[in-house]
């Protein structure tokens, strides 16, 4: 039987690594990783907590599609 994965598992590896380094510098950014890690669907995520997952990833939101923010389109591995 497989895990279910967690936000944090499914984070695409370059915004996981961004996380993780924002993570030693930032408890707000440790305490969005614990968060990541507790929530299974995209949809679970407050707007603060995509907002805050924007800064510690080093993503750029006027880069976003619509789909990205609804439902996480490139930001999550699907597989």
């Amino acid at each position: 039987m497989s895990k279910i994965k967690s936000i944090y598992d499914k984070l695409k590896p370059e915004l996981k690594d961004h996380l993780k380094s924002s993570a030693r510098d930032y408890d707000s950014a440790k305490r969005l990783k614990y968060v990541l890690m507790s929530k299974i669907i995209w949809q679970e995520l407050t707007v603060s907590e995509l907002s805050d997952l924007i800064t510690y990833t080093n993503l750029s939101s006027y880069k976003m599609s619509p789909y990205d923010f609804m439902y996480g389109e490139n930001l999550i591995d699907r597989s």
